[in-house]
């Protein structure tokens, strides 16, 4: 009901500037109107840039203010050359023509107005559809209920309306082709509503070391999760002390973009299945994290004969050196080993991985020397051989 009312009030209002302005005027702006629409997006883009000197510092918020300023530029440049031309015209003949001629254009220029400002109307709503069934397919997602605030229930009622009216239909040709938005919407409903994703979001493989960047780590503080897990509005969330900085932040935005290659697709599948046809081929791909029972199981096997005594040192040993440590295998073949037993710069050691023939090598340099350890991935294990030693490092993706 809502999306007739705004209709009724498009076309009533835009026809009776029509049969005020002229066919001239009108058809000026449905002419820029029509450009408009097609130049939003391409000349938006290349606003982008000057929005967040308005004081609008959202991502999200610029994708959708940086076409619109384009789309009004736009027909602002067209409805000035109309008051142009129509000058011009109404000039000739008032002072050229004749008083017959002049009452004739009169007459046909406010009549054939009405249904030009029609025409325009229906691009008027037509736009206004495509803007209100794009913001409301990410605000629908991120709904919790009466606690939201009044814009963006406003926005939720609009979409649905929007629906049950059968407009989405109307405008879905002339919806933007990008799948980024819609895709990272999806993305960023599924995070909101469940934080236990963060475990899965954190073992994603392009994202495994960005929980070391100092502009990540307040997220991970024991009250905001608190804060998080018991329940907040989309709003109260986005403008959270700890997430505000980085929602803000247009190299953060621009930097996690760049890791997923501008492509949201794989990362949705992955939080919904826990599997990612991108990345899940190179096994190796992951945190692990250091199995003890499982490692001193393996090295009894590998060995039957193992004495007492010697299970002592090597559970001494494996304790001493292994304990807590995590083997965190990117994208980029290289591997980093956390020893948190060990202190100083030595506990940390980082090297590189290839594949070789369905199992890996890790190359990794100790005390200047380049010692290669062969390992294969069984199951959520990736299982190290070194002599009589055998290391099992569990996979922690949930």
């Amino acid at each position: 009901m809502t999306i007739w009312l705004i209709t009724l009030a498009v076309m009533a209002g835009v026809g009776i500037v029509g049969y005020y302005q002229g066919a001239l005027r009108a058809a000026f702006s449905f002419i820029g109107l029509l450009l408009a629409a097609v130049l939003a997006s391409p000349v938006g883009s290349l606003l982008k840039s000057m929005v967040p000197i308005f004081g609008v510092k959202n991502p999200v918020m610029i994708a959708f203010i940086a076409p619109l300023i384009a789309f009004v530029v736009v027909l602002v440049l067209f409805k000035v050359a109309a008051v142009g031309m129509h000058k011009k015209v109404e000039a000739w003949y008032k002072y050229k023509g004749s008083d017959t001629q002049r009452m004739l254009w009169e007459r046909m220029n406010t009549r054939i107005g009405i249904p030009m400002g029609l025409a325009n109307g229906v691009i008027y709503v037509f736009a206004i559809c495509t803007l209100i069934y794009s913001a409301g397919y990410l605000t629908v997602q991120v709904a919790t209920g009466d606690q939201d605030s009044w814009a963006l229930r406003l926005m939720n009622r609009l979409s649905t309306d929007l629906t049950k009216t059968g407009m989405d239909k109307a405008v879905a040709p002339f919806m933007p082709r990008s799948e980024l938005y819609y895709d990272g919407a999806d993305v960023v409903a599924d995070i909101f509503h469940t934080p236990l994703l963060q475990n899965r979001l954190a073992n994603y493989p392009p994202f495994l070391l960005v929980g070391e960047n100092d502009q990540f780590k307040p997220l991970s503080e024991a009250s905001f999760q608190q804060e998080w897990i018991k329940g907040m509005t989309f709003g109260s969330f986005v403008n959270h002390d700890k997430v505000k900085p980085l929602v803000e932040n247009r190299e953060v935005v621009t930097n996690v973009l760049g890791m997923l290659g501008g492509d949201f697709k794989d990362l949705k599948i992955y939080l919904e299945t826990g599997t990612s046809p991108k990345y899940d081929d190179e096994k190796i791909l992951g945190r692990w994290a250091f199995n003890f029972n499982a490692s001193m199981n393996a090295a009894r096997r590998k060995k039957p004969t193992m004495g007492s005594l010697e299970i002592r040192r090597l559970r001494a040993a494996l304790g001493a050196l292994f304990a807590r440590s995590t083997l965190t295998a990117t994208i980029d073949r290289k591997a980093i080993l956390k020893l948190p037993a060990v202190s100083g710069s030595k506990g940390t050691v980082q090297g590189s991985w290839k594949s070789s023939g369905g199992r890996y090598i890790l190359a990794i340099t100790e005390d200047g020397k380049r010692i290669e350890l062969e390992a294969e991935v069984d199951g959520r294990n990736l299982i190290f051989t070194k002599d009589n030693m055998v290391l099992v490092f569990e996979n922690t993706r949930v």
